[in-house]
């Protein structure tokens, strides 16, 4: 028994950093914005809506 603990302990090293690494890559990389503006807006046209736009949030669809 004595004999499995050094390889318990360096098994659960390697899993702690391998976990520690993927979140530190995922946490790294910018997420782009599904949609441009310009496709939100004619997304809008196309279903007979109104685009706004603003400064502040980029614009919004108004439903007719």
């Amino acid at each position: 028994m004595v004999r499995g603990m050094p390889t318990m302990a360096w098994s659960r090293a390697v899993l702690l950093g391998l976990a520690v690494t993927i979140l530190a890559g995922c946490n790294s990389v910018p997420i782009p914005p599904t949609y441009t503006q310009d496709e939100l807006k004619a997304i809008c046209e196309r279903t007979n809506g109104w685009w706004h736009t603003d400064d502040l949030i980029g614009g919004e669809c108004e439903r007719r």
